[in-house]
């Protein structure tokens, strides 16, 4: 059957506040004769989960929520979800990590840790670019490429004036130059692509010369919130399951739904 992919709201946005979101872990123990024992965790058994409450849904809203738990049979097919409380981009504190790729030809962006970054840290990275054209960091997520998105990297540069931001469907590209100067600057790419693929491409790009790069997010609403540092995973889970049986829409006043529901994910 087609991917699932959990609906994002008409406003851009992927859920309302509060969230709460809970981890799960597991803890197996061994008890001794001598009364001892040694405990050690089941990396098989943790989860993620997440709680939403959503009030004054519209009709095409709750319809498409409704749409989308009956497609997945409630709990028993999985889905992609996007953590809304989370960046999406793996690894947003290192560019040197294999998340991410470098076009159109690898290893010609130079990419140096520990530098000062714009909260008085060491943790933005040197990017030179080698070559004589533009060279782009990228990373590719299986989502759907016609919602809301908001790309955003903190920079400044003593030589380069501009950076660029790309945003990528399957058949449509979106890319923005924004200038940058010795002074931090949060640059901001936001946006729907009409394209109904279900292949999501961002990039930053440099132009040849060097800049600072720090803290990179990819979030699946309209603005960027503050940045969220990632490691080796972002927020983007392939194997979610609504942990309900059933959706308890109320109808609040014409045109306007309630519901509560729950979310998980294995770990």
């Amino acid at each position: 059957m087609p991917e699932l992919f959990f609906p994002q709201l008409t406003s851009g946005a992927s859920a309302q506040y509060p969230i709460g979101k809970s981890r799960f872990i597991r803890t197996i123990q061994n008890v001794m004769a001598d009364g001892s024992f040694y405990a050690k965790q089941d990396p098989g058994a943790g989860r993620l989960q997440w709680e939403f409450s959503y009030v004054d849904l519209s009709f095409v809203d709750i319809t498409a929520l409704q749409a989308h738990f009956d497609s997945c049979a409630g709990p028993v097919r999985g889905f992609t979800f996007i953590d809304p409380t989370d960046n999406m981009l793996a690894s947003s504190a290192d560019f040197t990590n294999s998340a991410w790729k470098q076009m159109p030809i690898a290893g010609l962006i130079t990419l140096q840790p520990l530098a000062a970054d714009p909260f008085g840290g060491n943790g933005a990275f040197t990017a030179t670019n080698t070559s004589q054209v533009v060279q782009e960091i990228t990373q590719e997520f299986t989502v759907p490429a016609n919602c809301q998105y908001c790309l955003s990297v903190y920079a400044r540069s003593q030589d380069l004036p501009s950076i660029t931001l790309r945003r990528s469907g399957e058949v449509l590209s979106e890319t923005t130059t924004y200038s940058v100067g010795p002074a931090w600057t949060r640059v901001v790419s936001r946006g729907r692509l009409n394209d109904a693929g279900t292949k999501l491409t961002v990039a930053i790009g440099l132009a040849p010369g060097q800049a600072l790069l720090y803290g990179p997010q990819l979030e699946a609403q309209p603005a960027p919130s503050r940045y969220c540092s990632t490691t080796n995973a972002g927020g983007v889970y392939p194997n979610a399951h609504w942990a309900v049986e059933e959706l308890a829409i109320v109808a609040e006043a014409p045109n306007l739904y309630s519901v509560s529901f729950t979310i998980e994910t294995a770990l």
